[in-house]
C-alpha cells in the first residue's frame, strides 16, 4: 500500500491564482514553471495536473515555497510524495502560532555507526506550546534512524559526514509532528524508505528536486527456486528443445552490430552521469557558500576531480545533500 499523496482533482483557478500571486508569477505559466523547475523529475518525466494539485494543496496548507526547495517531489508508484526539507520544517515550526521554544538533550553514551561519525545513541527534543502547561518530549535513537551509504556504489551522504546533525534533524521533525499534528508531509530519509519499501532496494538518484526510481525485479522465494531446480533436473530434454536459437551475425554485419553495441554502452554511461547544468549548479552553490569544491568532495569521500568531470548521479545526490546541510 503506497503512502504517497492521493491524486486529487486538477487545481482550480482560485488555488493556482492564489499560489501564483504569492510569488508574482503569471497564473497561466505557474504549472509549467513548477514542472520545469521545483517539481522537475529525472529524465523529465511528466507530472500530471492531478499530482500538481496534490503538491499545491500541501504547499499552500503549510505555506511552503517550492522555489527555495522547502518542498519538492518524490515519485512513488506513479504517485507523488511531498517531501519537506529541513529548512521547510524549521519554518513551519517557527511560524506556528502556539510555538513557544524548544530544547535538545543528548545521551552521554556514544556510538559510531558503519561509515559514520561518533554520535550520541539518542537525541531528545522538548517543544513548548503557549497553550499547554507541559512540553512535548520526543526521543529518537541513532540505531533506528541512521542511513548507510546510498546506491550500488555506496556513496557517502549527510548521515556519514554529519551524523550528529542528522540525528538532531530527525528528532526535530518527529517532535514537530507530535507537538503540532503536522501530517501528509515527509522528510527526505522517509521518502527514500517509502520508495525502498514499496519498490525494493534500488539505485536512486535525484536531480534538482525530484526522484525517479529504477524498478528492481522481485527475487524468487526459496520454494520457487527448489521447484525450478527440480523441474530442470527432471526435464533436461525439454529444456534443450525449447532453447532459443542462437542468432548468427555474418562478417558483413559485424561492424554495424559493434557500432550499435558501442552506442548502447555510451548511452547507458551518459545516463549515469550528472548533466553539465547539474555540475554548474553544484559549483554555483558551493561558491555561494564559500566552500571549495575539493573540500566538499573530500568530506563525502568522493574521488571525482574538482573539475567535476565524470560526476555520477549518486555523487550529485550526495553533493546536493551536503550543500543543503552546509550552504
Amino acid at each position: 500500500m503506497s503512502t504517497a499523496v492521493a491524486e486529487r482533482p486538477a487545481p482550480n483557478q482560485s488555488l493556482v491564482a492564489k499560489f501564483a500571486g504569492r510569488y508574482n508569477i503569471d497564473p497561466n505559466k505557474l504549472l509549467a514553471t513548477l514542472k520545469a523547475t521545483a517539481f522537475r523529475q529525472r529524465n523529465n518525466r511528466d507530472i500530471t495536473d492531478e499530482q500538481m494539485a496534490a503538491l499545491l494543496i500541501v504547499a499552500d496548507q503549510y505555506k511552503l515555497n517550492p522555489f527555495t526547495k522547502e518542498i519538492f517531489a518524490y515519485e512513488d508508484k506513479g504517485a507523488i510524495v511531498p517531501v519537506v526539507s529541513v529548512d521547510g520544517w524549521a519554518r513551519i515550526i517557527n511560524e506556528h502560532p502556539a510555538f513557544n521554544g524548544l530544547e535538545f538533550r543528548y545521551s552521554e553514551e556514544m556510538d559510531t555507526p558503519a561509515a559514520g561519525k561518533a554520535c550520541p545513541v539518542w537525541c531528545e527534543i522538548l517543544i513548548y506550546r503557549k497553550d499547554r502547561d507541559r512540553p512535548t518530549i520526543v526521543r529518537e535513537y541513532l540505531d533506528e534512524t541512521y542511513q548507510g551509504p546510498r546506491g550500488e556504489n555506496k556513496v557517502n551522504g549527510p548521515w556519514q559526514s554529519h551524523t550528529k546533525r542528522m540525528l538532531r534533524h530527525k528528532v526535530l521533525i518527529q517532535g514537530a509532528r507530535i507537538a503540532f499534528g503536522f501530517a501528509g508531509i515527509y522528510d527526505e530519509d522517509e521518502a527514500d524508505r517509502i520508495v525502498e519499501r514499496d519498490m525494493g532496494a534500488a539505485d536512486m538518484a535525484r536531480p534538482a528536486t525530484g526522484q525517479v526510481v529504477a524498478m528492481p525485479q522481485a527475487k524468487p522465494k526459496a520454494k520457487q527456486i527448489e521447484q525450478q531446480e527440480a523441474t530442470t533436473l527432471q526435464q533436461p530434454a525439454r529444456a534443450q528443445q525449447q532453447a532459443e536459437p542462437v542468432e548468427r551475425v555474418t562478417a558483413a554485419e559485424q561492424p554495424g552490430r559493434r557500432a550499435q553495441q558501442s552506442q548502447a554502452v555510451e548511452d547507458v554511461e551518459a545516463n549515469d552521469l550528472a548533466t553539465d547544468g547539474e555540475k554548474q549548479w553544484v559549483r554555483n552553490k558551493l561558491n555561494a557558500a564559500e566552500i571549495p569544491v575539493q573540500e566538499a568532495l573530500d568530506a563525502l569521500g568522493l574521488s571525482t576531480p574538482d573539475t567535476l568531470d565524470g560526476l555520477t548521479r549518486d555523487a550529485f545526490v550526495a553533493l546536493q545533500d551536503y550543500i543543503r546541510e552546509n550552504g
